[in-house]
């Protein structure tokens, strides 16, 4: 079997972040398949750990509102030389190549065709695991000076999101009076250029850990040694980090979302609200009750045990396959 992808860059949007991780378990347990994955955002941090023998990369120009006619010609060209049995897309809006059976990822999960959604998990990397106390500690000793941290988790916020996380921080810093920190770790320059000349006057900026562009697997290590992963962005991008957070065994910390609420089982502690004063009431309520913590953490490790990777890798191709004979 033969399947395009066209994806947004996984960096900063969860359904492309959702069909990479499809994409790097079905070609791992499907080596007699082929995955193009075609993209207009370079995300070359992630080709290294997707670099396998089935599995193409191309990134295109940037399809511009005013001209979009060579990043559609391109693609068209692309796809048209690879062949697929199946077009995949995470672009709700973008236009449609009707000579290819099609078929779309969403926020949940999801994968949708003719109208008709079948739901699937999320994969955690195999960099995402259960790490014991000294391996967490040599991460803290090398990234916050020993001191447990919360972190960023999923796609890249928008500013404004990222903005509130830091305000939520603040709050739960003037309150608490704690050694904690929070790490970021990506490259606050690269994403967020007016936010870095800013940085420096933030008050807590001291307890701010900004990791640069690091590899996945480090950041899997972070994630595996935080105190509890923040994800602060809309609904439906929090999902991947919650199977993460599964595996690693550790706590996560969104904003509401009625649709991962009837999927996690008490394993995410969701904010009242979508504000600052709510994101930093969670992170002080985990930080004052170490037994909800544990819970949180332990509902997550059950979680994961119910997930088969494999019979899940085998229910998605099955999905795929029965698309490209039907469509």
């Amino acid at each position: 079997m033969r399947v395009a992808f066209f994806i947004n860059d996984p960096a900063t949007n969860g359904v492309a972040s959702i069909a990479l991780s499809w994409i790097r378990q079905l070609a791992t347990q499907y080596p007699e398949d082929r995955y193009l994955v075609l993209s207009e955002s370079p995300f070359s941090v992630f080709v290294e750990s997707l670099l396998t023998e089935n599995i193409s990369i191309v990134n295109l120009p940037h399809r511009y509102l005013l001209f979009p006619f060579w990043s559609d010609a391109l693609l068209f060209k692309k796809i048209f030389s690879f062949r697929p049995d199946l077009f995949v897309t995470t672009h709700p809006t973008h236009r449609v190549f009707a000579r290819w059976k099609q078929a779309r990822v969403t926020a949940k999960g999801g994968l949708v065709a003719n109208g008709v959604e079948t739901f699937f998990t999320p994969f955690a990397s195999p960099a995402y695991t259960l790490m014991g106390a000294e391996e967490k500690l040599a991460v803290k000793e090398e990234w916050s000076f020993g001191r447990e941290f919360f972190m960023l988790a999923g796609p890249l916020p928008s500013e404004s999101q990222l903005t509130m996380l830091l305000q939520a921080f603040s709050i739960f810093k003037l309150r608490q009076q704690s050694g904690l920190r929070l790490v970021l770790p990506f490259s606050l320059a690269d994403h967020y250029p007016s936010l870095a000349k800013k940085i420096d006057q933030y008050k807590y900026r001291s307890a701010l850990v900004i990791t640069g562009v690091i590899a996945p697997e480090q950041v899997a290590q972070l994630a595996g040694s935080a105190y509890a992963l923040v994800v602060p962005g809309p609904p439906g991008s929090a999902l991947l980090a919650t199977v993460q957070a599964w595996k690693a065994g550790v706590p996560l910390l969104t904003l509401p979302d009625s649709e991962l609420l009837a999927r996690t089982n008490e394993s995410v502690l969701f904010a009242a609200e979508p504000t600052k004063e709510a994101l930093a009431a969670i992170m002080m309520q985990i930080y004052k009750d170490e037994s909800l913590r544990l819970q949180l953490i332990r509902h997550g490790q059950q979680n994961w045990l119910t997930v088969d990777m494999v019979a899940e890798t085998t229910r998605l191709r099955s999905k795929l396959q029965q698309l490209v004979s039907e469509l």
